[in-house]
């Protein structure tokens, strides 16, 4: 599935340097009771990072790394599939969010599992045969908003839709049909605004916005900074933070309203992936490069006032950093 995505998205198209030893310095659906996440790892209501999830695009391995002192220390690794796993999401019960579509059926056509940071699988969403699709489903990107609805991009079908609270008991709600090149989606954490890069044209997306009637409304394109969402997060503001193409150590910002962007410490810096936390007052991003993340505070004017955020934390000890996610 991974060459059928990287096909898709052809298709649809100085500072400190290093790792410091830093020390950490309304959806319409209702809100569910939350689920146990059945982990082993201790979250912390507040404050620094203290769990990161991984994928692994070069061989569709999920990473579980609990973080403690500024130290990051990997305590699972599992590989959904057999290694076929296509994006990563994380909903703030610590429960991992990925999607899957394998030829041989097994152990799904096209789903979404859902697991435990132990790597137990606790749920699998099986894709529905749209009307009107124009093929078979081929997920390939996953997003969760802060009430458990669960986004996919469908590239088989050309189509965005979503589970509502993750249930499978009812046809997913449409986000968008018939969009060219749907690869990639983000929604907001309050699941109002839903960003799918389809149908714009290379390194850009297009906004749609739920109405009262549960529906979507689409809004106009606009460019990212990389070319397609998959490594990015966005907020309620619908601010996108992404790698940059092309940039070392740059993180983009982009928006329905402008761009910004901002630079990490490591100037040669190979910027795999960004995640935001649950209220988006802070960046964490990947640097491949020298296998570390950093945690970035919003500026006090928001992520797109075009000032430099202030570092507040350098997580070291990770390996193999690509596409990352955190509890929200």
């Amino acid at each position: 599935m991974k060459i059928v995505f990287l096909s898709a998205l052809s298709a649809a198209v100085l500072v400190l340097a290093g790792c410091s030893n830093a020390a950490p310095s309304p959806g319409a659906l209702p809100i569910t009771n939350p689920a146990p996440a059945g982990g082993t790892v201790q979250r912390a209501a507040s404050g620094g990072l203290t769990e990161l999830f991984n994928l692994d695009y070069s061989n569709g391995a999920i990473s579980v790394f609990s973080v403690a002192n500024g130290k990051a220390k990997l305590t699972k690794q599992f590989t959904p599939g057999g290694g076929v796993a296509q994006g990563i999401a994380a909903d703030a019960h610590g429960r991992i969010y990925t999607t899957l579509t394998e030829s041989n059926s097994n152990p799904c056509t096209a789903c979404v599992q859902v697991f435990t940071d132990t790597g137990t699988l606790v749920r699998q969403l099986d894709a529905p045969y749209l009307q009107g699709g124009s093929g078979a489903p081929a997920l390939t990107d996953i997003s969760v908003d802060a009430r458990d609805n669960v986004y996919v991009s469908d590239y088989g079908q050309q189509a965005v839709y979503f589970f509502p609270r993750g249930k499978t008991k009812r046809t997913p709600t449409a986000v968008v049909q018939n969009s060219q090149n749907a690869a990639s989606v983000l929604s907001t954490p309050n699941g109002q605004n839903v960003l799918v890069s389809g149908g714009c044209g290379f390194a850009s997306v297009r906004p749609f916005t739920r109405t009262a009637s549960g529906k979507y409304t689409e809004g106009s394109c606009f460019g990212i900074g990389t070319i397609a969402l998959i490594g990015g997060a966005v907020d309620n503001e619908e601010d996108a933070l992404t790698p940059v193409d092309g940039g070392p150590g740059l993180v983009s910002i982009s928006s329905p309203s402008g761009g910004s962007s901002f630079r990490v410490p490591d100037p040669l810096g190979s910027i795999s992936g960004v995640a935001l936390n649950a209220d988006a007052s802070i960046a964490y991003v990947a640097d491949a490069r020298k296998e570390c993340v950093y945690a970035f505070a919003r500026p006090a004017k928001g992520w797109l006032s075009k000032a430099q955020p202030k570092l507040l934390a350098t997580y070291k000890g990770f390996k193999k950093l690509d596409i990352i996610a955190i509890p929200q």
